[in-house]
């Protein structure tokens, strides 16, 4: 089960981040519950800095557990809506990709540990992104 937690005014396509979340663990045969907190980018810059040491908001952030709660990613909308720009893509598209990447850590992947993980990781964040963009991005965006 994903649970999602909007704590911020601007509305996200909850389907797309639940579809993209749902697909990745199914297909890395991983299970157990996740919970999303949609973040303005202060509490994103808070955490970031928190847990990373990193200055500044990010646009995701997964903290795996394990067992029955999975863990949790936290993501904020206005850092993706700018990766999107600068990355040429629209808003949905960036959401997606950012789920599976944030899905992808709670799978295990890792791509600061070593280059072999990020090149793997970032291989099925592209194929999964291929595999899902047309269910998930056809609906419209809330």
């Amino acid at each position: 089960m994903v649970e999602i937690l909007n704590k911020v005014d601007q509305e996200v396509n909850e389907d797309i981040i639940r579809g993209a979340i749902e697909f990745v663990l199914k297909i890395e045969g991983v299970s157990g519950d996740v919970s999303v907190a949609i973040v303005g980018p202060e509490e994103m810059a808070d955490l970031n800095e928190r847990y990373r040491g990193k200055d500044g908001p990010t646009d995701v952030l997964s903290f795996p557990y394990g067992d029955e709660l999975l863990g949790e990613i936290v993501m904020c909308p206005e850092v993706i809506r700018e990766n999107a720009y600068e990355f040429g893509n629209t808003f949905e598209e960036e959401l997606l990709l950012t789920s599976i990447h944030a899905a992808l850590h709670l799978c295990g992947y890792d791509h600061e540990r070593s280059m072999e993980n990020a090149d793997e990781m970032f291989q099925k964040q592209g194929e999964y992104f291929e595999k899902l963009k047309g269910d998930l991005l056809k609906k419209p965006s809330l």
